[in-house]
Parts: structure tokens; sequence; C-alpha cells
């Protein structure tokens, strides 16, 4: 019991030290600048395209055949 003790009063005798402020060189980050109307367009485009890949991805885990297309041959294990 005196152990417990011991320890409670020495964990409020030495409190964690306070966390260190943010560096200097976070504190320096550069402004960014706004993108050119060409940039933002590519921008666009390639979000776009991303998330056609995403869709497409989608599909092909989601399963069954799409219209037009043939089921898989089935295979007879023996």
């Amino acid at each position: 019991m005196r152990a417990l003790l011991l320890t409670v009063l020495l964990a409020q005798a030495n409190p964690p030290a306070p966390a260190p402020p943010p560096t200097q060189a976070a504190a320096r980050q550069p402004a960014r600048a706004p993108l050119s109307g060409e940039d933002a367009e590519v921008v666009k485009q390639l979000a776009l395209l991303e998330r056609v890949e995403l869709l497409e991805n989608l599909e092909l885990f989601e399963g069954g055949p799409k219209d037009g297309d043939e089921p898989p041959p089935q295979t007879r294990s023996h």
C-alpha cells in the first residue's frame, strides 16, 4: 500500500512535460500560389479520370455479367 501511495505522490510531483512548440520549419511553409486556368483544368480532368477508373474497378469487383456480356464458362470438376 505504501508503494502505491509513493507512486501517486511522485507522479503528482513530476507532471509530464508540455508538448514542444511547433518547429520553425512548419511555421515557414510558403503560401501556395493559385493555379493558372490551364493547370486548374488539368487538375479537374485528372480528378474525373480517377473517378472513372474507380468506378470501372468497382464494377469489376461487384460481379455479375454486364448487359451484353456472356457469362463465364462453367467447368465441372469430376
